[in-house]
Parts: structure tokens; C-alpha cells; sequence
């Protein structure tokens, strides 16, 4: 008995030892998300700095502290883990919205208040807590509870998102690609502004607006869908200026 005890360790333990020699020693892993009976996602950064706020912070977060808090910068990604054989079936990395000054940079929220876009289930005397960054839930309305969304408000107005998630039909981590038609032509990106953080309508059809006009942009009208066979998201971008607004006003 006493041998088969000791087999079972040494057994895991040679597991525990080969998964952790597919990640670089300077990897952080933030955070795992089970997806499957025998899939599991695992967020990480290589070699990132740390940035805490310091005592000298306001109390009063900026709108960029919104979405970063005390946070993690760096080089970003999510691995896919075969659970049974803990074997990684692919390691995505992810695309930045590419407002860094560093390529391919993120930064992501370790303590952060509960501002709306992470959750955070324990708060500590500071009202400041660990965030769940890899809240899965059905983003793109196909009946699963695959994805999650990053946020990055690089301002007061504006708040970047892009969506990861888990592809069952690939069988691996993706990030979603978005085909924008605007009036300028038709763009694919992987970040956009606000579009994880609004809801489908009961179509599946994402509409919202933002307004830029009181800080010399447009009003910026979005109509967006998911398609499920491409694993891709497409839509339009309608931008309307002040001075089309008024040469569409009939003259008295």
C-alpha cells in the first residue's frame, strides 16, 4: 500500500514538474479557467512589471485606473491545457489595442475597486480586491459560456475591449477578430471601442452609440453580429459630425 502511495506522488509530482517546464520561468500566471471536462485556459504574462499605486495615490481613481487599478504590464497570453494529459494544445498571444508604448503590451489589473468592468468578489479595507479576469461567460450569444472580455479605458471617453475565448470547433484559444465597415473602408481589428461591454439585442445584434461630438469627434453609431461559422465578429460604423447634422436641417 505504502508503495503505491509513494508511486502516486512521484507519479504527479513528474506531472506537476513536466507541465511546469512548458512555461519560461518568468512567466506569471494571473489566473485558470476550466471550459470543459477536460479543457482549461491559463492566463499569463512573460517577464511583467509590476505596478502598484502607491500611499500617494488619490483614493479617487483615474479613468485609466478604472480598468488597471495596482496592475501587471506586459506581454499577455492565454494557454490551452489539455487537463487529462496536461499537455498545452496552443498558446494564443493576445493583441494589443496598441496604446502602450511598447508593442503587444497590456496591462491588467491585480487589486482594483469594483469600478463595473471586473468583477471583484472580496474587497479589503481600501474597498480594492482581486478581480476575476477571466470571467467566462457567452459573449458572443452561440449558447456557450466560452469567452472573456479585457478592457482598457485610455481615457475618460473611450473604452477599448477585446474578446478571448475558447474554440470548440478549433480546439484551441482564440482572440475574436472584428470586420468594421466605416466610411473610411473596412477594417479588421481585435479591439473596439466599447462593444464587450454592451449586450445583443434578442436578434444578436449589438447596438449602441457613443457620443464624441462634445470633445470634437462624432457621433459614433455601431450595429454589429456574430458570425458563428467564421468565429468572427463584423459590422458598421456610422461617424456623424456636427456639421452634418446641421446641412441635414431644413432651412426655415
Amino acid at each position: 500500500m505504502k508503495n503505491l502511495i509513494l508511486s502516486a506522488i512521484l507519479f504527479l509530482i513528474s506531472v506537476s514538474n513536466l507541465f511546469a517546464q512548458d512555461f519560461p520561468k518568468s512567466a506569471v500566471i494571473l489566473e485558470k479557467a476550466k471550459v470543459t471536462a477536460n479543457r482549461e485556459m491559463i492566463l499569463w504574462m512573460e517577464s511583467p512589471t509590476k505596478h502598484p499605486r502607491s500611499a500617494d495615490d488619490d483614493e479617487i481613481y483615474t479613468c485609466p485606473d478604472n480598468t488597471r487599478g495596482h496592475y501587471y504590464s506586459g506581454v499577455t497570453k492565454v494557454s490551452l491545457i489539455d487537463t487529462k494529459t496536461r499537455k498545452i494544445l496552443n498558446t494564443l498571444e493576445i493583441e494589443s489595442d496598441g496604446f502602450e508604448s511598447d508593442f503587444n503590451t497590456l496591462d491588467l489589473p491585480y487589486l482594483i475597486q469594483r469600478t463595473g468592468y471586473y468583477d471583484v468578489p472580496k474587497l479589503d479595507a481600501n474597498k480594492e480586491g482581486a478581480p476575476i479576469l477571466m470571467n467566462l461567460k457567452d459573449y458572443n450569444a452561440d449558447g456557450k459560456a466560452f469567452e472573456f472580455a479585457l478592457f482598457d479605458a485610455v481615457a475618460c471617453m473611450g473604452l477599448e475591449t477585446t474578446l478571448i475565448g475558447y474554440s470548440a470547433k478549433q480546439d484551441k484559444v482564440i482572440q475574436y477578430e472584428i470586420e468594421l465597415k466605416t466610411d473610411e473602408g473596412t477594417s479588421k481589428e481585435y479591439w473596439i471601442d466599447y462593444l464587450f461591454g454592451q449586450k445583443a439585442d434578442k436578434s444578436g445584434v449589438w447596438k449602441y452609440e457613443i457620443d464624441y461630438r462634445g470633445r470634437g469627434g462624432a457621433l459614433e453609431k455601431y450595429e454589429c453580429r456574430y458570425d458563428e461559422k467564421r468565429e468572427r465578429f463584423y459590422g458598421s460604423r456610422t461617424s456623424i459630425f456636427e456639421d452634418d447634422e446641421k446641412e441635414e436641417r431644413p432651412h426655415k
